[in-house]
């Protein structure tokens, strides 16, 4: 059997309602201006490539791809 050898899980941006929070992994960030564009920001981005949202509290979703 062969081995998968890859990056099969990853970061694919940042929804955040926090304009504090700077690019320094080569991530992606989309800001939002309340709780209500940060979920529809997060759900359609996920929809597009195909990831999962996790809460990261504060205001901050990741969506990254399993």
């Amino acid at each position: 059997m062969g081995m998968n050898v890859g990056i099969s899980e990853y970061a694919l941006a940042i929804v955040t309602t926090d304009k504090n929070v700077k690019n320094g992994g080569g991530c992606p960030i989309l800001y939002a201006e309340d709780n209500k564009e940060l979920q529809h920001k997060a759900m359609l981005m996920a929809k597009c490539v195909g990831g999962m949202v996790h809460d990261m509290t504060n205001g901050t979703l990741i969506i990254v791809k399993h």
